[in-house]
């Protein structure tokens, strides 16, 4: 269901204060005595939501970069990123952004804490592990146990292991769902205007909340199932061995969107940029599948070309082997829309994680891989609004029909979380489904898979040279992209 943000929320964007780290000396000179220096927490909460879905899901990130990697967006005009040649700007920002804005909220707990408002601090909890997710699965070791310490003198944070942030990331996951209390709601423990996720209907916000951070669990336990089967199997049995206490996600109702207002300054980045650019079509990887399945959702992600056909281009494709005419844009529901979404997560996602938990052996609740297959795939069919006797039909369909296979599982996944770039690279990663291999217009030439990871950024070469040193010299990374594949990531012979 569509959220609409009214005014009042609108209005929570632009009294927003983003901490940052300073002297006391600075603060001092700098205090202005007619403005607030302290923002309440649901507004930080806020700006968080907001400027994730506007650094991490745009054209620069989730386009240019996540999305051409796995193999369902690609660039058809400066299409150096989809060539893997990255701009060091915006290296360095992705990195600021989501260092400050997992530094919001950090502010937003404890002040959350501090109210005592433990719902609210829970979910503030739950989004900084998303983004820390995103984050490590990005760079692999980053700063986090000495992260966002800034205030507190520490300046030059060590580089963790990315096991060890895993393992950090599922002990706070599971701190936050013992916080939530949808049972207890009172304006005091409410999550406030700042929800922009689900804040439509308040009496049902926070067990949605809970749904999140549950279902955020389970994406965690199965990224690192192929490397620490029995930490990823005792988080399935942790969840699904109470379910009122730890629920997940059990609809499209519950799917965490941010709905943009579609107003100046707040339109959907994809939108936006398409005002101004036409630098993205279809990628063949994605066009090809859906064409191939007979797939109903064609037409929701793709618009067709001049001459009626579904056609996509190449991840890093070479200079004049398409004409750019001849390509399908990216759908209307997806790019079209100034008030459209951003999707953080989806229900189908569950489901998915239920059909790989049954083959893996996990408690998943006593659901058969079949069903919780089925179950995905109908989801995301609803959600794109494809009538039920479509669905049957795509379902009876041979090449999609259950065949006991786990790659049924993860390629139906890879299709059904369009737009979702960060996390549709990831699962490539770890699944090889669908099997890809270098950007075709790629200037290195000497790989057989996209690449593993993203470039440490100038900025921390510049500023934190002691830490960065001592991972990258001691992982021998001499590769930006390629270099070290991410801990989760047990492929072989990929290089």
């Amino acid at each position: 269901m569509k959220k609409i943000l009214n005014l009042k929320v609108l209005l929570v964007f632009g009294l927003i204060f983003t901490f940052t780290s300073c002297t006391k000396d600075w603060e001092e000179m700098n205090t202005n005595p007619n403005e607030p220096t302290e923002a309440p927490a649901t507004n930080i909460l806020a700006y968080s939501l907001r400027y994730c879905g506007d650094s991490f899901f745009d054209d620069w990130m989730g386009m240019n970069n996540f999305l051409s990697y796995g193999g369902q967006v690609s660039k058809i005009q400066y299409i150096d990123e989809s060539r893997y040649q990255f701009r060091e700007s915006v290296v360095n920002n992705a990195w600021r952004d989501m260092y400050l804005t997992m530094l919001d909220l950090k502010k937003a707990q404890e002040l959350a804490a501090a109210q005592g408002n433990p719902n609210l601090q829970a979910a503030a909890m739950t989004f900084q592990v998303y983004m820390m997710q995103m984050a490590t699965d990005m760079w692999r070791d980053i700063p986090y146990s000495d992260a966002l310490q800034g205030e507190a003198g520490m300046t030059n944070p060590k580089y963790d292991s990315q096991q060890s942030i895993y393992m950090g990331m599922i002990n706070q996951l599971a701190e936050a769902a013992d916080l939530f209390d949808p049972g207890s709601i009172t304006v005091e423990t409410d999550l406030g205007e700042g929800d922009l996720l689900f804040s439509e209907d308040p009496s049902t916000a926070v067990i949605k909340w809970q749904k999140f951070c549950n279902s955020l669990r389970l994406r965690i336990a199965i990224r690192i199932s192929d490397v620490d089967a029995a930490t990823a199997g005792s988080i399935f049995s942790k969840v699904f061995g109470d379910p009122a206490k730890y629920p997940v996600m059990s609809s499209n109702d519950d799917n965490a969107f941010l709905w943009w207002p579609g107003a100046a300054p707040y339109k959907e980045p994809w939108q936006e940029n398409s005002q101004t650019r036409d630098d993205h079509g279809m990628c063949n990887t994605l066009i090809d599948t859906l064409k191939g399945l007979a797939d109903p959702r064609l037409p929701v992600y793709a618009h067709p070309n001049p001459d009626g056909e579904y056609v996509g281009v190449p991840a890093g494709a070479i200079d004049g082997s398409f004409d750019m005419a001849n390509i399908s844009r990216i759908g209307a529901r997806f790019r079209d829309d100034a008030a459209g979404f951003t999707p953080f997560m989806r229900y189908c996602e569950v489901e998915f994680y239920k059909a790989e938990a049954a083959m893996k052996g996990f408690n998943n609740g006593g659901v058969s891989a079949e069903d919780a297959y089925v179950a995905g795939i109908t989801a995301s069919m609803e959600e794109n609004g494809i009538e039920q006797a479509d669905i049957d039909t795509y379902l009876a369909n041979p090449a999609v029909a259950w065949n006991n296979d786990i790659n049924q599982i993860y390629f139906q996944k890879w299709i059904s979380i369009f737009k979702e770039g960060e996390e549709v690279w990831a699962e490539c990663r770890r699944t090889d489904v669908p099997l890809m291999g270098e950007a075709v217009g790629s200037p290195y030439q000497s790989h057989n898979r996209p690449p593993f990871r993203y470039p440490y950024p100038t900025s921390e070469y510049n500023l934190n040279s002691a830490n960065i040193n001592a991972v990258t010299d001691n992982a021998g990374i001499v590769d930006y992209f390629w270099g070290q594949q991410m801990w989760w990531d047990v492929r072989s012979n990929v290089h």
